[in-house]
């Protein structure tokens, strides 16, 4: 009997010992976590006034930042270039790229309470297709070859003429809805109250506009709860106006409003060391850029073009400006599923410049520091326009780079319709200007195709080359994104080779934001208004959790 006890004190201990080491294997851990809730309002200092809330007829910032939490279109645009569905819940294109079908979300409402159908897609276009809608723009002629037909309520089919890579990018256009406006003529869209009473299908939905009693208008919104990707955290925005960026900083000095966008340098300064206010940085993929027109019989010659890129010193250019800015590499923005991470820059050289230009034949024969060749001097004139004061500035800091090459540049900043029709004419030989929505489709047929180079055409350079011409066509006919990359990288190794144009820089925008404001991602942006891309997880209040977490040991050595 003892020798028995014995033996089952033996084993009661070895089963402790092996439920011991099984719970060293797996362990059941108790922590706590702060988990987002709803609740609270972000409050933001705005320059300006908003006029009218309807996003085909935003002329301002002011305006199109609202309607970037009004109103939505079927689709988004991811900061790549990126098309994500959004009204629409999924897109099926046919085998030829030439038959798009939407399919809408079922849970999609306007803010009334209306459901989103294929009525108000038809609407809408028929609204921009109108020859009698107030504002003109590219998007008409294109959407004028598109057939839309609806299959039901849900499901919308849009016929191309041909295969057009770049189409899905333009179904972002925002929608309008039918119920409200169908009885409104285009011609008297602008007349309508709809502007100052819009309904849309955004996270958020207008409820007031109205002077503050302090005098400063007011713009209100609140949390939409029908919003299909679900309930905003935050349970409102207010949007406060003034009429200038010094008013807006003692502002935010104050305390009266949360954040701001697009402050200069010098207000950036004055809030510096503020620990409530955390400053978030981006860039709009918008890049100003100097062009080289190629039918100047100064700059037909290649050689020339590469020695003006490796002459200008572009970190020179920008510094101490009160933008802030990054430079730019190439002609497709750098967060591009379409950029070239390995393409070569245009690197300041000025020895190799020198070089260039004697390998063409400018030699500075009288020694009056300008290089001629036969009877002409290489004498360049510099366009521009007086807005922003920058520009002019530039064109300046430009002149004096090249000046130690032996090019004389004279710069002409002229007012904006001078600068327009000049521009139109092509009666330039360098232009400096500024170039938006970089970070859409990288389809770039309308400023470097030869067909563009008309006066009416966006190819400023007036670029006429021929295996340029063949990549774009390619590029937006071949409807595989995985076969467009590699002819879009074909591209930007011939523009830099070619050198039609040298892009400077992107402008860099400081978003201040309150600390205690969590979930805030910030992309780089077509228009200022995406800095509101991620709104809807945004949030100021948490909740503190506790669960369990359970933990697997590893079986040798420490986990890494």
């Amino acid at each position: 009997m003892l020798r028995l006890f014995r033996w089952q004190i033996l084993l009661a201990a070895l089963g402790i010992l092996l439920i011991a080491g099984l719970l060293a294997q797996f362990a059941l851990l108790r922590e706590t976590v702060a988990v987002p809730v709803h609740g609270g309002l972000y409050t933001e200092g705005v320059i300006g006034i908003p006029q009218i809330l309807n996003p085909f007829l935003a002329g301002s910032d002011a305006d199109r930042d609202i309607s970037r939490l009004l109103f939505e279109g079927l689709s988004t645009l991811l900061p790549d270039g990126s098309i994500q569905p959004a009204l629409a819940e999924k897109w099926d294109v046919s085998p030829d790229g030439t038959v798009y079908t939407c399919t809408l979300r079922s849970n999609a409402y306007w803010h009334d309470g209306e459901p989103v159908t294929t009525v108000d897609i038809l609407f809408t276009l028929n609204l921009l297709r109108s020859p009698d809608f107030p504002t003109p723009s590219s998007l008409q002629g294109l959407w004028a070859r598109v057939q839309v037909q609806a299959l039901d309520d849900r499901r919308a089919r849009f016929i191309l003429e041909r295969p057009y890579a770049p189409f899905l990018s333009y179904t972002t256009l925002p929608l309008l809805p039918a119920h409200l406006l169908q009885k409104v003529s285009p011609a008297d869209l602008p007349a309508s109250p709809f502007h100052l009473h819009p309904v849309g299908t955004g996270p958020f939905r207008f409820v007031r506009l109205e002077e503050g009693e302090d005098g400063i208008p007011m713009l209100e919104l609140e949390a939409n709860p029908l919003y299909y990707r679900g309930l905003p955290y935050l349970d409102g925005v207010r949007f406060r106006y003034y009429r200038d960026e010094g008013l807006l900083t003692e502002a935010l000095l104050r305390g009266e409003v949360d954040g701001a966008f697009g402050l200069s340098r010098s207000a950036l300064e004055r809030l510096a060391g503020r620990a409530d206010l955390v400053a978030h940085r981006t860039y709009l993929q918008a890049y100003t850029i100097l062009f080289l027109n190629t039918r100047s019989p100064l700059l037909g010659d290649r050689r020339v073009r590469q020695a003006l890129a490796l002459g200008l010193d572009r970190e020179a250019l920008i510094k101490g400006f009160e933008e802030e800015a990054f430079l730019a590499n190439g002609p497709i923005s750098p967060i591009s599923w379409a950029y070239k991470p390995d393409l070569p820059a245009f690197p300041h050289d000025p020895a190799r410049a020198t070089e260039l230009l004697e390998e063409a034949g400018w030699h500075d024969q009288n020694g009056d520091g300008v290089r001629e060749r036969d009877v002409r001097s290489l004498e360049l004139v510099l366009l521009t326009h007086d807005t922003p004061p920058e520009r002019a500035v530039l064109a300046n800091r430009i002149k004096q780079q090249l000046a130690p090459l032996g090019v004389s540049v004279r710069v002409a900043v002229v007012p904006y319709e001078t600068f327009r029709r000049r521009m139109a004419n092509r009666d330039f030989d360098l232009l400096l200007y500024g170039w938006g929505q970089l970070g859409r489709d990288p389809d770039e047929f309308a400023l470097w195709h030869s067909s563009q180079t008309g006066p009416e055409g966006s190819n400023l350079s007036s670029l006429q080359n021929e295996v340029i011409d063949h990549l774009l066509e390619q590029g937006r006919t071949t409807p595989d994104r995985d076969l467009r990359i590699p002819i879009y990288w074909q591209f930007q190794e011939e523009f830099v080779r070619e050198v039609p144009a040298v892009p400077l820089y992107y402008p860099v925008y400081t978003y201040i934001l309150p600390a205690r404001l969590q979930g805030v991602e910030l992309f780089p942006l077509n228009e200022p208004g995406e800095r509101f891309r991620t709104i809807a997880g945004w949030y100021l209040k948490t909740q503190v959790q506790s669960r369990l977490r359970s933990t697997v040991a590893p079986r040798y050595g420490r986990e890494r």
